[in-house]
């Protein structure tokens, strides 16, 4: 009986997270963005974060869903893998056309959640963490440099 209560008092407190609260309230296709970044920091904890917040989450996810972290395209958008509600996994799927959608969805996010100072910034780092790769020309490239010939990715 006393592991119980310890159990129900540590569900009780997880869902009262930003995290756990975020994944209870947003809905929608950021929801599957919103736990890929958490999913990507939180990595081992994310199942039992799920499972306190979700009810009958038996460890997986039904599609639709993000397979990878974010990168920055060629272009700017910000791309990841998607399985689709069918299963077949799409690569480079544009997230979020660019860094300010980005950062307006979350910001927006935060609103929501009225999370406090602290709490918008740990969303924000778990976000910028969550973009692994910046496959735009290097920004400092200078064309006439002859050792100036990369990409960076």
């Amino acid at each position: 009986m006393l592991a119980t209560k310890i159990e129900q008092q540590i569900a009780f407190d997880l869902r009262a997270t930003w995290q756990g609260r975020a994944l209870m309230e947003i809905k929608g296709p950021f929801r599957a963005v919103l736990m890929s970044v958490l999913a990507h920091t939180l990595d081992e904890a994310m199942v039992t974060l799920c499972a306190v917040v979700f009810e009958n989450f038996d460890g997986s996810l039904d599609p639709p869903y993000l397979t990878t972290a974010a990168k920055i395209n060629k272009s700017g958008a910000i791309v990841a893998d998607v399985c689709d509600r069918v299963g077949t996994i799409r690569k480079d799927e544009v997230i979020f056309v660019s860094e300010q959608q980005m950062q307006d969805t979350f910001r927006k996010c935060a609103d929501r959640l009225k999370l406090s100072d602290s709490d918008r910034i740990e969303l924000f780092k778990y976000a910028q963490r969550w973009v692994v790769a910046d496959r735009r020309l290097d920004p400092n490239f200078d064309p006439k440099d002859p050792d100036a010939k990369r990409l960076t990715h």
